[in-house]
């Protein structure tokens, strides 16, 4: 089933109650109605009964589409008694501003220009952009390369410079959630690490961000691990339990520590 959201660009966060008699496996999508590879969320789980899917959108469209379909009958035409979407409604989205240093220039300026360039990626050609203020570059490319070697990272910042590749072929199949936490990371290893190196640093630093400005926090952890998929090492492991640590902790209201 398809349901238009008129979402007026607003900062929302959409409630979607579904009903199921037994096990199904539930498919939720939001989408930009009129622009192309522009995903809020695709995400599925096992529904049992009654369960709320919370789609939190710091930016949004003019409309919404919300696909909700059993993913095991595929997206039909026609009535599916599998399941009852009982409602979709807006509320405010919770964010977390305070944990923000917009006072710091650097980070204001790239949170304007990633917001952008993530909710565009899906429909932008390749090639450099440049953030308004001139302090950011992002080189959009078709693939990242070493040596005509396709790399499997979605993106990477050159540390001296601080200029970002960015992969349109792994970018343009992520939502834009998924695009705005792998480009706060790359910002956060040259802008606001102690340690440039440090992945764990900058994961967490990056995080904060994302989470402060109301993302959902499981489209953070999709991206990440299927990030780490492609590099299943021990310290990807040791990562990737870090940053489920954090943003439990976020969700918590307990305090964020950064380590």
């Amino acid at each position: 089933m398809i349901y238009t959201v008129p979402t007026r660009h607003e900062e929302i966060t959409l409630v979607i109650k579904v009903y199921t008699n037994s096990a199904v496996n539930i498919k939720v999508k939001v989408v930009d109605a009129d622009q192309p590879n522009t995903t809020f969320t695709d995400r599925s789980k096992i529904v049992d009964g009654e369960s709320i899917f919370f789609v939190r959108m710091p930016v949004s469209p003019q409309t919404s589409l919300v696909y909700v379909y059993n993913e095991d009958n595929g997206n039909t035409t026609i009535q599916d008694l599998s399941f009852e979407v009982d409602s979709i409604s807006k509320e405010p989205l919770e964010k977390k501003l305070d944990v923000i240093d917009f006072n710091n220039q650097l980070v204001k300026s790239f949170v304007t220009f990633a917001t952008r360039f993530s909710y565009n990626a899906g429909s932008l050609s390749s090639g450099t952009y440049v953030s308004d203020d001139k302090m950011f570059v992002i080189k959009y490319m078709p693939t990242i390369e070493d040596d005509g070697v396709e790399q499997t990272t979605p993106a990477r910042i050159e540390l001296n410079t601080g200029v970002i590749e960015v992969s349109k072929k792994q970018f343009i199949d992520f939502t834009v959630p998924n695009r705005m936490a792998i480009l706060l990371h790359e910002f956060s290893h040259v802008y606001l690490n102690n340690n440039q190196d440090d992945e764990v640093e900058a994961d967490l630093n990056g995080l904060l961000i994302y989470l402060g400005l109301g993302y959902p926090r499981i489209e953070a952890f999709e991206v990440f691990a299927s990030t780490f998929m492609n590099a299943p090492t021990q310290q990807n492991k040791m990562r990737f339990d870090k940053i489920k640590n954090f943003i439990d902790n976020f969700e918590n209201n307990n305090t964020y520590i950064l380590e």
